[in-house]
């Protein structure tokens, strides 16, 4: 709530990464700002989560197994209906954020990535930002 007793709106995130440690990481940072968290461990449990209903903002590794990041983003950006959502991609191999990479995802970050920095970040993207 604001200092006039009015509630903020909820945002919400899909956190997609294999790893469990990285899914706990952004987990910490983003609900310390107040987002909504949903998580999947693979690309084809995010494009199940995602056909069901869509989020603020998605968190995406790139190497995942069973359905890798590039094709869960090139994916979501076919749906008009994820139009509004942001996507940070995330990846400790550089060499896999190509141009298509690039081209679809708002913003892409190299782990590991400084918590509190990305907290604060999300925050930013939160309050420019409405809620879906």
């Amino acid at each position: 709530m604001n200092l006039n007793g009015e509630r903020h709106p909820v945002h919400s995130a899909l956190i997609v990464d294999d790893n469990w440690f990285n899914r706990d990481i952004c987990r910490i940072a983003l609900s310390s700002v107040g987002y909504q968290l949903t998580e999947a461990d693979n690309g084809a449990a995010a494009l199940n989560l995602l056909a069901e209903r869509t989020f603020d903002l998605m968190v995406l590794d790139l190497d995942m197994p069973v359905v890798g990041g590039l094709t869960v983003l090139n994916r979501v950006r076919s749906e008009a209906r994820h139009d509004k959502m942001r996507v940070i991609v995330l990846t400790a191999h550089s060499h896999m954020a190509t141009g298509d990479v690039d081209t679809e995802a708002d913003f892409v970050m190299h782990k590991p990535i400084n918590i509190v920095e990305f907290a604060a970040f999300a925050d930013r993207l939160k309050d420019s930002s409405v809620p879906t």
